[in-house]
């Protein structure tokens, strides 16, 4: 079972200690839940996510269609991550395809709610399943989404988690509002609080981020 370990004590990530089934389901159920948070984030109308912020700004700067927006975007963050050394599965083009028919359909299942009794939890539900997904996506070491490839890219670099999380979430709100995109409380939030979030799901499945494991020096007994 896994446990909850700190950083320097551990030698490797974990998902060389999963076998390739575990990986498998770990990918697939966070596509699933990706597609599931971001219409949850979406309905609540109170802020998109932050790499949702830099879709609208496209759409509505350049005219394209969401999904071509999406994609586009995501091919430039991968290539973001990949030149930083973050290193690009196969998962990360595949899921980019596979998420989007999902949310299209979670979209059209949720409808729209004007009660903020409805739309605060929205927000928040979405905010902690996409958080999951961030988190079981990168223990599988089969490739990231945009966001997160951006994220171990920057943390190859030598930067903690952390701030490595709150910089791969605020570049793309900061192009995002330059080109018009939308932006709310929720999207604030979610950048604040997401890299702390991911910061402890990782610790929670033991997972440490290849870089990070290469350096950590056992402590003298």
């Amino acid at each position: 079972m896994l446990t909850c370990r700190p950083y320097p004590g551990q030698a490797m990530s974990t998902s060389r200690t999963l076998t390739l089934r575990t990986r498998l389901i770990r990918l697939v159920v966070s596509w699933v839940l990706v597609g599931v948070g971001v219409p949850m984030l979406v309905r609540a109308e109170l802020g998109v996510a932050p790499f949702d912020v830099l879709n609208s700004g496209l759409n509505r700067t350049l005219g394209w269609s969401f999904g071509n927006c999406f994609i586009v975007s995501s091919v430039l963050f991968f290539a973001l991550g990949w030149a930083l050394g973050a290193r690009l599965g196969w998962a990360s083009p595949v899921g980019t395809f596979v998420i989007g028919p999902i949310v299209n359909l979670v979209l059209d299942r949720i409808g729209h709610h004007e009660a903020l009794a409805v739309r605060v939890p929205l927000l928040l539900g979405g905010i902690a399943v996409i958080a999951t997904a961030i988190c079981l996506v990168v223990s599988t070491d089969l490739g990231p989404g945009p966001s997160e490839m951006f994220m171990l890219g920057l943390i190859h670099r030598g930067m903690p988690i952390l701030p490595a999380r709150w910089l791969s979430d605020g570049s793309p709100v900061v192009v995002g509002l330059v080109l018009g995109g939308a932006l709310g409380v929720g999207t604030a939030l979610f950048a604040a609080v997401m890299g702390p979030l991911v910061r402890f799901g990782l610790r929670h499945l033991g997972y440490v981020p290849r870089t990070l494991a290469t350096s950590a020096k056992p402590t003298a007994g």
